[in-house]
């Protein structure tokens, strides 16, 4: 690391940030937001930072709030628009950033059935507007009178989970980030050049 600094410094004419240098594996570094490592087939996976994926679940929380006081579509249109940006940049990821981002459309999911609900107020208004949408009217009664249960624990009942579903959100807009992905030009035609290879050799 020294022998480089003096390199960058000296030759180079460039000031190095001793606060974010460090003599450390590529898996445990943060690259523009990304993580590097090699995997069984020697080939370089670019996977997301642990600051990354910090951010995005962060920035979801923004933008789905437990007191959100606008429409549902317009907090739809704004994830949606925040997590193609997200795309934008991030969409270079490999394979291995798929079961965290279903993990990132599952929380998201549940931010917005909670959000749904106390949009709906009273349990009768919830109940009725369950049935409607295909929930069985006992089982739904027995879900939301059982207890004194809060929105956030009514938004992971299993009736609510069934009803408000990957369908239902789906047709209100909702783009799935892990779709996102996959549908991502960037992910499709990009390969590692040679700086991140020789990063990990």
């Amino acid at each position: 690391m020294a022998s480089i600094t003096r390199f960058i410094e000296k030759r180079l004419r460039l000031e190095v940030n001793q606060a974010k240098s460090a003599v450390a594996k590529p898996s445990d570094r943060h690259f523009l937001g990304f993580s590097l490592n090699r995997n069984e087939k020697g080939e370089v996976e670019i996977n997301l930072s642990e600051r990354s994926k910090a951010r995005i679940r962060e920035r979801s929380k923004e933008l789905s709030p437990r007191n959100w006081g606008d429409t549902m579509k317009s907090a739809i249109t704004g994830l949606n628009g925040y997590l193609q940006g997200w795309m934008g940049f991030f969409g270079i990821c490999t394979s291995g950033v798929e079961q965290f981002l279903n993990g990132v459309d599952v929380h998201i999911r549940r931010r917005l059935r909670a959000i749904k609900l106390k949009q709906w107020k009273w349990r009768l208004t919830m109940l009725r507007r369950l049935v409607k949408l295909g929930a069985k009217q006992q089982s739904a009664g027995r879900q939301l009178y059982d207890g004194l249960k809060g929105i956030w624990k009514l938004s992971h009942t299993s009736v609510v989970n069934r009803t408000l579903n990957n369908a239902y959100w789906l047709k209100e807009g909702l783009r799935p980030s892990a779709e996102l992905w996959k549908e991502s030009k960037l992910r499709a035609t990009f390969s590692a050049p040679k700086q991140m290879e020789l990063c990990l050799s």
